[in-house]
């Protein structure tokens, strides 16, 4: 039975089944968006035509991009702002003789104040500098690693 089908007469009926359910697919989600092409409410957009809307997404790039790099300047004067709390929290610490736990808890209300410092590249900077405040007085003695959980525990 299948032998007397031609296998170009086998290609076109698939072909008009895949036209027409592509046709249904087509009027049945992109109805509002044809009527609205047809009535003239909407135009076509073609990628290649936008010179015009490419300089104003380059302007709206730029604005982004420069309001990131004032959102990293405010990360680097949070590092500054940071690095003299902590300089003045051993300093403190060290005048009221906490203890090291006490003294580490002191640390981490400190960090916590500073969420983006946390995320940035200069957080291994501001560890660097809690190890060295903390050398500098016996009791807190911290290593660095215990400096760089301070940004991950919670005050206990």
């Amino acid at each position: 039975m299948f032998t007397n089908v031609s296998w170009g007469s086998y290609l076109a009926a698939i072909g008009i089944i895949l036209l027409t359910w592509y046709l249904v697919l087509i009027l049945k989600f992109y109805s509002k968006d044809l009527r609205e092409l047809l009535s003239g409410e909407k135009k076509l957009k073609f990628p290649v035509l936008k010179k015009t809307s490419n300089k104003l997404e380059n302007q709206r790039d730029q604005k982004s991009l420069s309001s990131s790099f004032s959102e990293s300047f405010d990360t680097l004067e949070d590092a500054e702002e940071l690095s003299t709390r902590i300089v003045q929290a051993v300093e403190e610490s060290s005048q009221m003789n906490l203890s090291k736990e006490q003294f580490q808890n002191y640390l981490k209300m400190v960090l916590e104040e500073y969420p983006y410092v946390k995320i940035s590249s200069l957080r291994e900077n501001i560890n660097n500098l809690v190890v060295s405040e903390s050398e500098k007085h016996t009791q807190f003695n911290l290593t660095f690693a215990e400096a760089d959980t301070l940004w991950e525990e919670t005050i206990s």
